[in-house]
């Protein structure tokens, strides 16, 4: 055997157990960034999804009060035009009982 009374042999054997703790905290800190960047994108997206669900929530909002104003105006449109159906149609009877009275 040719490892027999070879130093580097030897310093590799003893310093094998320290390399493989080290293998396995580097192993372990690459993991441990993956994870730490995994949980900042969730993070982002998360925080963009909440900024959209709150831009989302206001503008229903704002269109729910665009609504009411709109319906508001409409009854008041609607009240207006019974009134000038009723003033038109009082309008023509008077124009018809002129026409009455001029054909006698």
């Amino acid at each position: 055997m040719a490892n027999f009374g070879n130093p580097a042999f030897g310093a590799a054997m003893g310093n094998a157990g320290g390399m493989m703790l080290l293998a396995a905290g580097g192993v372990g800190l690459i993991n441990a960034l993956g994870d730490g960047i995994a949980a900042a994108r969730e993070a982002r997206y998360q925080a963009r999804y909440d900024d959209a669900l709150d831009t989302a929530i206001n503008h229903a909002n704002e269109m729910t009060a665009m609504a009411r104003a709109a319906m508001e105006m409409l009854a008041e449109l609607e009240a207006e035009n019974i009134r000038l159906r009723a003033a038109c149609q009082q309008r023509q009877a008077h124009i018809d009982r002129r026409k009455k009275g001029r054909a006698q």
